[in-house]
């Protein structure tokens, strides 16, 4: 089982992970979490990435357990899996009245070199990008 939804874009990850300096950062504090890039641009530093809201649940799959699926369409680009078969085990898991209450999409990203990162969340941003000294 992989996801077996169809896959619909979101967005680019800008810059691309060519330009990145350091290995993604994926945390979670609770209810959010984050996946922070850092970057060289113009000669200098810069931090940017995706914030999720409201997350339930997440996975990572590092580069060499990749397989096609988790690669096409989501290379360096965020997406959204409809009709995901993790979303509707998860909701399985607790079907409660809570459930009206709550949204949960399945995002996906491919970083090469890193890996796929899935994230079960209500939704996402794109964190503006800071200067880093």
């Amino acid at each position: 089982m992989n996801g077996a939804g169809a896959k619909r874009v979101i967005g680019p990850l800008s810059p691309p992970p060519s330009a990145y300096t350091e290995d993604a950062v994926f945390t979670h504090s609770g209810g959010d979490a984050e996946l922070r890039c850092t970057y060289e641009r113009t000669g200098s530093m810069y931090a940017g990435g995706l914030r999720f809201h409201r997350v339930r649940a997440f996975r990572f799959r590092a580069d060499s357990h990749c397989t096609a699926w988790h690669i096409e369409g989501a290379y360096d680009t965020l997406v959204e899996v409809e009709q995901s078969d993790w979303v509707i085990e998860l909701v399985d898991a607790e079907p409660s009245e809570a459930w009206g209450q709550w949204k949960i999409r399945h995002f996906l990203i491919y970083i090469d070199d890193a890996g796929a990162y899935e994230i079960a969340a209500e939704d996402c941003e794109w964190l503006p990008e800071e200067r880093v000294s």
